[in-house]
């Protein structure tokens, strides 16, 4: 995906954010190629690891298909995540994709 497709797909309003029928469509078009809103994992877990405590509960908000869940899950020291997005399509994808991640909730 080009980064003038990339441009298009970003939320033209603040009322785009909140809206479901945007969201699944955002998704549909985007695929299965995970979208890095926060940013990579290898990039934030100095800050992830200093401030959240492997027995803590994360509430991960606006999900979509990022990786980051996974990869905090996957280094065994975060793993308690509930992940929640407006599309239930992106939800049932992921939950697909990480079934084998049994603590992390979508």
């Amino acid at each position: 995906m080009t980064q003038s497709k990339n441009l298009n797909l970003m939320p033209g309003s603040g009322k785009e954010f909140a809206d479901k029928d945007y969201w699944e469509k955002f998704f549909k078009i985007r695929g299965d190629k995970a979208f890095e809103w926060y940013g990579e994992y290898e990039n934030l877990c100095g800050l992830i690891h200093q401030y959240i405590k492997p027995t803590e509960k994360i509430l991960m908000v606006g999900c979509g298909n990022s990786k980051l869940s996974e990869s905090m899950y996957d280094v065994g020291k975060l793993t308690h995540i509930i992940n929640i997005d407006l599309s239930d399509s992106v939800i049932k994808q992921m939950a697909l994709k990480n079934k084998k991640r049994s603590d992390m909730i979508f």
